[in-house]
């Protein structure tokens, strides 16, 4: 019952984001294509097709911030009810699953909708991210029910580490007193986006390093991701080995985490 209760209740938290979100990706692609619907009528031509891409990622932009707004107030409940932290973490999992197959499921769906409305218009190019990654895998391709399925597991695949990540970094964050997560912040702001570029360049120019920074990390992205092999089980079986590691390191942080005032 405990657990039946802990995992409803973490779900019915998103609710409402859940739909604010949706209800904004609806408004978004009835604005593009209601005003290309007027132009057309106006009979407005334009040279070059108008490109709509990136909404399919938006929901792991969501996740993330759900993620990252998950812990503190249920830990607390939870440990006030008489509820252990391992099925807090158990919960939470479902949790995670749950909203990430629901998120893929519907974005699938929304995918279906964009594409059928630029094929009417025709001045408008619906690309999802999947389909930019692995182009030449999707380029004429015949079978649609098996590229929807690919695009199912990658997203959800996608959406399992963001969330994940939200997640983790609040269970960090909760350890810390404010100082500390100033200190962290900035910390890795300076060594992400001052210190690591400025080595990059530095090293490459001076001649002490022969491939840039930056061009290894691309390189092992695409190696991991399966891009150059056109292969999205590559990225999905990493993305799924990554979100264990993560959810990994957040159930060590759980179960040493104490009650903060």
């Amino acid at each position: 019952m405990k657990l039946s209760a802990i995992y409803k209740y973490q779900l019915a938290e998103h609710r409402n984001s859940f739909l604010i979100f949706y209800a904004v990706i609806a408004a978004i692609l009835a604005v593009v294509f209601g005003i290309n619907a007027l132009t057309g009528l106006t009979g407005i031509q334009y040279e070059v097709p108008i490109q709509v891409s990136g909404i399919d990622l938006a929901p792991a932009v969501f996740l993330f911030v759900c993620g990252l707004n998950a812990f503190k107030g249920n830990f607390k409940m939870a440990l006030q009810n008489g509820i252990s932290r391992k099925s807090l973490f158990i919960n939470r999992i479902f949790v995670i699953l749950t909203l990430s197959t629901g998120m893929a499921l519907i974005n699938q769906i929304v995918s279906l909708v964009g594409k059928l409305l630029a094929s009417l218009s025709g001045t408008i190019v619906y690309e999802s991210i999947l389909e930019e990654l692995y182009a030449q895998r999707y380029a004429g391709h015949s079978n649609e029910a098996w590229m929807y399925l690919e695009s199912f597991l990658f997203y959800l695949a996608v959406f399992i580490v963001c969330f994940s990540i939200g997640y983790l970094i609040t269970t960090v964050f909760y350890q810390m007193n404010k100082k500390q997560k100033i200190s962290y912040i900035v910390g890795f702001y300076i060594i992400v986006f001052v210190i690591l570029p400025l080595a990059n360049t530095l090293l490459y120019h001076s001649g002490i390093i022969s491939v840039q920074i930056s061009e290894v990390l691309l390189r092992f992205l695409d190696i991991i991701m399966g891009v150059s092999a056109q292969n999205p089980y590559i990225g999905i079986f990493s993305l799924l080995i990554l979100s264990i590691l993560i959810n990994g390191s957040s159930w060590l942080l759980i179960r040493k985490a104490g009650v903060k005032n």
